[in-house]
């Protein structure tokens, strides 16, 4: 005998199901999100420009003149361009909301209301990985340089337990109210004698070595083109260095309100070739003439 029991139907596959692009294209067919799309555009482009601008002044003075400020500049501009349509994305949402739905008024909600962004998973979730990566990347590349430059720095052992092939220069670094007051111990670099000097003077390619302190109140050491910056405190010595990449005369300011002429409390610095160096220690009593 046949069977005549009837298998169930299949349903049938909707004939009104969107295309896939759809709700991409609806979403950007509103006229608000077109605006806020244009807008992250031109901060993003704003905001590289200038960073770029940032660095291009700075070399404009000299920089960068050491390994330190070749890495920071390189920091800045990575940093910016990774950050800057995020950046660019919130202050669009900022501005639109402040200006463009300021008038906005009625009990009618506005046409075309999607979902809260709390309930839409795919937002939420492409949002949270966006931002977890950006943020690894940001501490891995921070983490990285960090080392770096502390190792270029010579900011955690003596001068003379140094790796470099070099001999390094020890420089006494003294900020007082409000003159900087370098000072060269002999035995170094063939120094026969101290020298003291209100100006800096360096020789190219050597890891110069600072012992920075202050007589009176906090000062800070810096030096923009070479990547300087670490305070002088009364009382205790604090350690960085460099190694001048290029010559040059660069200014050293402090940058630590100090007092009524803390705006000028600035000398220079002054990158010469190691035999520039020399005859400049001769001129000035550090070592005996043959």
């Amino acid at each position: 005998m046949a069977n005549t029991t009837m298998e169930p139907d299949a349903p049938e596959e909707p004939t009104n199901r969107p295309a896939p692009t759809y709700r991409v294209r609806e979403f950007f067919s509103r006229p608000y999100v077109r605006r806020i799309a244009l807008m992250t555009a031109l901060i993003m482009a704003g905001t590289i420009a200038l960073a770029w601008l940032v660095v291009f002044f700075m070399n404009g003075s000299g920089a960068p003149a050491s390994d330190i400020m070749s890495d920071i500049e390189t920091t800045v501009l990575v940093f910016t361009i990774v950050s800057a349509p995020l950046i660019a994305i919130t202050l669009s949402v900022i501005f639109y909301s402040l200006i463009g739905w300021k008038h906005d008024s009625g009990e009618q909600p506005p046409m075309q209301d999607s979902p809260a962004i709390r309930t839409n998973a795919v937002a939420v979730i492409t949002w949270i990985a966006a931002t977890s990566l950006l943020a690894g990347f940001l501490v891995v590349w921070g983490l990285v340089e960090l080392a770096a430059i502390t190792a270029s720095s010579y900011g955690s052992r003596a001068a003379n337990q140094q790796p470099n092939s070099a001999q390094p220069l020890d420089v006494n670094v003294t900020g007082q109210q409000w003159i900087w007051t370098f000072e060269y111990p002999k035995g170094q670099q063939g120094i026969d004698g101290a020298i003291k000097s209100d100006r800096l003077v360096v020789p190219l390619g050597v890891p110069v070595y600072f012992n920075v302190t202050s007589k009176d109140v906090v000062h800070s050491f810096w030096v923009v083109e070479l990547g300087v910056k670490i305070d002088a405190n009364p009382g205790a010595v604090t350690n960085t260095g460099f190694t001048a990449t290029k010559t040059g005369i660069y200014n050293v300011r402090c940058a630590e309100l100090c007092g009524l002429h803390h705006a000028y409390m600035q000398t220079q610095v002054v990158v010469v070739t190691p035999d520039e160096f020399a005859a400049w220690v001769r001129e000035n009593g550090g070592k005996r003439t043959v």
